[in-house]
């Protein structure tokens, strides 16, 4: 991969560094703020300062997403000045910042490149109004320069309700030097006498076709895409069709709104699932000591409007289990401990003391409660010598009696037995059942659980007169200290 341009990136933010202080002109033009002072009495970060904010006019006024790009220089400037960072760091913020405007720059000048056209001296002139012959190779051809090694992956016609709004889509793979391997997406808006551009994205790591749909305001133009590492952040494009044609609404400012509208524990790591045929999305939350491959705080339905050249955060809704989670203390004795089960539907699980200990193995009770029903299903713990593990044993619930005689063992089927395993933060199985004064596992697994219930397996089951109960496999998460 050539390096000549990123070494001349290097060359020139060294002679920023070298900058002598003399060379800088008298008084300082940084804009007020918290980061004035630090950057008016040091050379190097006003020359830096200086170039951000020129780069950042630039991108602004070639790129096509503006709306997107504005929004993005005030959310790293707050980021920055909320952070305070130091000298040194302020200094590689300032160069990751410049970079990343420079290769955006560069994006943008290879994208306008095609709304040239050679005139009658030979010299490149800009179409007029901007407007192009359709591609005759749209299918075959990359559009731009801004992919190296770029090949066309897709490309049609997203067409309007109406028959007659238009919009050519091509989806393209290759790679960047700033980023390695990428996909891109290129859209021309089709107006009298050819196409427009519309829009362009390199950032991602797949698209989807583009869709036209009815919206307030005004048609909507949804391109899905997928971005960040592991593409696990949103990548999506969106347009509404006004008065003054085309207009690109940013997606990225409602983030900042989210925290505040979510219980205390829980937070938005992923990708977002946008319908803006309904103005929503899905999302899937995480709790703060959760791994991001693998969140357990429940889902969320976001609800949007469009507010200017922005989408704006209207409403959250929560399911069961984000409902449920509550902030994880520190350390939570296992006979307080709730659990809710990492699966749709409504079950809880409490870790309790009721009378004398039940069994050697553990002096505390499994309790489970089916939201749905409304039954409880009580359990000891059995522990047997050797590799036979951790096992629970279905046990009648307590009562009046209980303090006094203890629970009774309910007669089970010979080949029921359901292993029970306690999970630690690292997911690594712990050898002792629950006790006690001893701090709750961070999850439990039970696999043969759901199966038991599914056949009526259990004798409280029958007790009860309960139907068969949909357990689906899955972690009981530690979700609250009584």
């Amino acid at each position: 991969m050539p390096i000549a341009p990123a070494l001349a990136t290097l060359f020139s933010l060294t002679l920023l560094f070298a900058w002598p202080a003399g060379a800088q002109p008298r008084g300082c033009t940084v804009p007020a703020g918290p980061l004035q002072a630090t950057l008016c009495q040091d050379d190097v970060l006003r020359a830096l300062d200086a170039r951000r904010r020129a780069l950042e006019a630039e991108v602004v006024a070639t790129e096509l997403r503006r709306a997107t790009f504005a929004q993005r220089a005030r959310d790293w400037q707050a980021t920055l000045a909320a952070d305070a960072p130091d000298r040194g760091a302020l200094r590689d913020a300032y160069a990751a910042r410049i970079a990343a405007l420079e290769e955006a720059l560069r994006q943008a000048r290879a994208l306008r490149r095609i709304e040239q056209r050679r005139g009658a001296d030979g010299r490149l002139v800009a179409a007029q109004g901007g407007t192009i012959p359709r591609p005759a190779m749209l299918e075959q051809r990359c559009l731009g320069t801004a992919l190296r090694d770029c090949r066309v992956t897709g490309a049609g016609v997203a067409l309007g309700e109406d028959g007659r709004t238009r919009v050519l889509w091509q989806i393209q793979q290759g790679f960047t030097e700033a980023d390695g391997v990428r996909s891109g997406i290129v859209l021309l808006a089709e107006v009298p006498g050819g196409v427009r551009l519309l829009g362009w994205s390199f950032e991602g790591h797949g698209y989807e076709a583009p869709r036209i749909l009815a919206g307030e305001g005004g048609p909507l133009l949804h391109v899905r895409g997928r971005a960040g590492g592991m593409g696990r952040a949103n990548g999506d494009l969106l347009y509404r069709n006004g008065p003054r044609g085309w207009e690109e609404i940013e997606t990225e400012s409602w983030w900042a709104a989210l925290p505040g509208r979510l219980p205390a524990g829980l937070e938005l790591r992923q990708a977002v699932t946008y319908d803006f045929e309904q103005m929503a999305a899905e999302a899937v939350l995480s709790r703060a000591e959760d791994a991001n491959c693998c969140p357990s705080g429940g889902s969320a339905t976001l609800d949007f409007r469009i507010e200017g050249q922005g989408l704006v955060l209207a409403g959250v809704g929560l399911d069961a289990i984000a409902r449920a989670v509550s902030p994880r203390a520190d350390s939570c004795p296992a006979e307080r401990a709730t659990y809710r089960l990492d699966a749709p539907g409504e079950w809880t699980a409490e870790l309790r003391r009721e009378g004398p200990p039940a069994s050697d193995a553990s002096d505390l009770l499994l309790r489970l409660r089916s939201g749905a029903s409304g039954h409880d299903l009580w359990f000891r713990f059995a522990a047997a010598q050797g590799y036979g593990g951790l096992t629970l044993w279905p046990v009648s619930a307590p009562g009046p009696g209980t303090a006094e005689d203890g629970v009774r063992d309910l007669e089970t089927d010979d080949a029921l037995r359901l292993d029970f395993h306690p999970v630690s933060d690292a997911f690594a199985i712990l050898p002792d059942p629950p006790r006690s004064g001893v701090p709750a596992p961070r999850r439990l697994f039970i696999p043969a659980l759901g199966r038991a219930l599914h056949y009526g397996e259990l004798p409280q089951q029958a007790q009860a007169g309960a139907a068969r109960a949909p357990m689906p496999p899955g972690f009981w998460v530690l979700s609250a200290c009584r």
